[in-house]
């Protein structure tokens, strides 16, 4: 592998989950022969949005002999099925992390990054320990999201939840 070899960006690639859901996502990655590891994060604001590649340029990475992949969660943008914030992410994590590990330029090895909510989805998935979970990095985020995020004591938690949730009916009134 070259510095600054040659990279590919497939855009709108599917992965269909255990109940047939297909969910969305850009790969990022060398061009050739060779098996790479894999750096997925998943996200609801938008694949093709700009915050989603804030943390790692996608394309540096992919220059260096990584594969990243930049999903959609369920019912956001251009995935499918219904959008239930929190609900669907460990399994949809694990489907996704062995679809990635599968995929024919794969290494097998996948690790997930991301902030937030990208790192909420990277603890729900890790729970169930899939095989090919090799790294997280979980940047700013929690575990617990019933904890301090969506409720604080017992109700609901309007300093972040109202705030949040009008962020992600954006897409539907633009």
């Amino acid at each position: 592998m070259q510095l600054g070899q040659q990279i590919a960006v497939d855009f709108d690639v599917p992965a269909r989950m255990r109940d047939g859901t297909i969910l969305r996502a850009n790969v990022y990655r060398p061009v050739g022969e060779g098996k790479w590891p894999v750096l997925l994060t998943r996200l609801p604001y938008g694949k093709d949005f700009p915050m989603a590649t804030s943390i790692l340029d996608p394309t540096q990475v992919a220059r260096r002999g990584y594969v990243v992949i930049i999903q959609d969660t369920r019912g956001r943008m251009r995935s499918g099925g219904e959008w239930m914030p929190f609900i669907n992410e460990a399994l949809d994590g694990v489907d996704t992390i062995e679809w990635a590990s599968r995929l024919h330029y794969s290494n097998g090895n996948v690790g997930v990054y991301g902030a937030s909510y990208y790192g909420f989805t990277q603890w729900s998935a890790a729970v169930h320990q899939p095989a090919a979970l090799k790294a997280m990095v979980p940047l700013v985020t929690w575990n617990d999201p019933l904890n301090g995020v969506m409720l604080r004591g017992g109700a609901i938690e309007l300093g972040s939840m109202a705030s949040w949730n009008l962020m992600m009916g954006l897409d539907v009134l633009m």
